[in-house]
């Protein structure tokens, strides 16, 4: 009785229960990435989690890297967490879901190690891709300037230009705000976010330096399927998010343990 008054009273169920955590141990090289995740609560098929990931190697990169829009990244591991109402009648009605991924990139563009690099780099690439040929912001500007031109006002560039910006605010990939320094453990991060003014939905990336030209990258992906409902489990998720950054440590393996990897091996399998 105590928990179904206290699921009624947060006004939902799911999302991420650390009594319910892995403790991930993942081999970068010579260094161990270590972080406490919550086990997904959305039914999924199986899968091998790699535990050892030789980030520098190009040829291993070449070989295991995917893309998603302007993101170039291998896959390390994923977890998603439901957030559903106390009494969860239709498939429809979820309020939305939290989604972490971790992943490994690499460019040959800048000094990953050099942060200012690393937060422009960010930023550029996002701009690049959303302005790169047949690209929605360049539909948008080119539908607006032909239906401007065909328009019997005239309208000045100014004019013109503000429309743009406006739309695309709204329906196409707006400007990011900067990435900007965060520090997790002692350890220096770049942090960016991708929204839309018109839209809670949102993703978070931290990214972490881990050469002069690789970085690990920890994606939150906040996916809002009823705005109306978001305002209470968005605490949640964001407290969520924060507690797993608090828990991811970089530090050299242990001399002592030769047999990690076994060890990994057993505990994922």
């Amino acid at each position: 009785m105590v928990n179904l008054l206290k699921v009624f009273t947060r006004g939902f169920i799911g999302g991420p229960n650390f009594d319910n955590c892995v403790h991930q141990r993942l081999v970068l090289e010579d260094k161990l990435l270590t972080l406490d995740l919550p086990n997904s609560n959305v039914a999924a098929a199986p899968s091998t989690i790699d535990i050892s990931f030789p980030y520098n190697s190009k040829n291993w990169y070449e070989q295991h890297k995917e893309d998603f829009y302007y993101h170039e990244y291998v896959h390390m591991l994923t977890k998603n967490w439901m957030y559903l109402p106390p009494l969860n009648y239709l498939p429809s009605s979820e309020y939305g879901m939290l989604s972490c991924q971790l992943r490994i990139k690499q460019t040959n563009k800048i000094n990953v190690l050099n942060t200012e690099q690393l937060k422009r780099f960010l930023v550029n690439e996002y701009d690049n891709f959303h302005w790169g040929p047949e690209s929605r912001n360049v539909t948008i500007t080119e539908e607006i300037k032909i239906r401007r031109s065909k328009s019997s006002v005239t309208w000045t560039d100014d004019e013109i230009n503000e429309e743009i910006e406006e739309y695309i605010k709204l329906h196409g990939y707006p400007p990011l705000p900067p990435a900007k320094d965060v520090i997790f453990n002692n350890q220096p991060w770049v942090f960016y976010q991708e929204k839309r003014n018109n839209c809670l939905t949102r993703q978070d990336f931290y990214c972490l330096p881990l050469s002069e030209c690789a970085f690990l990258e920890v994606e939150f992906n906040h996916r809002v399927d009823r705005s109306n409902k978001h305002k209470k489990w968005s605490k949640h998720a964001l407290a969520s998010q924060q507690r797993i950054m608090e828990s991811i440590k970089l530090s050299e393996i242990p001399a002592e343990r030769d047999n990690l990897i076994t060890d990994n091996a057993e505990k994922h399998g």
